[in-house]
């Protein structure tokens, strides 16, 4: 069993009994690889966006 594809311990465990919550877009690795990419790109622009900002913050105060 898979981690990425039900939820972890026994399926009888849960309330849900026999129904297994199913992850359909971790099933592929590149899927998984993907969604890595877009959340670095996301948060390196968002860092980058900041600097930006903080340096014409800096110009325009002197």
């Amino acid at each position: 069993m898979s981690i990425f594809n039900s939820w972890p311990g026994e399926k009888g465990a849960t309330s849900y009994g026999d129904i297994d919550a199913y992850f359909t877009s971790a099933n592929s690795e590149g899927t998984l690889i993907f969604w890595t990419l877009v959340c670095i790109g996301i948060l390196c622009f968002t860092t980058w966006a900041a600097a930006r900002h903080e340096s014409e913050t800096d110009k325009n105060t002197k």
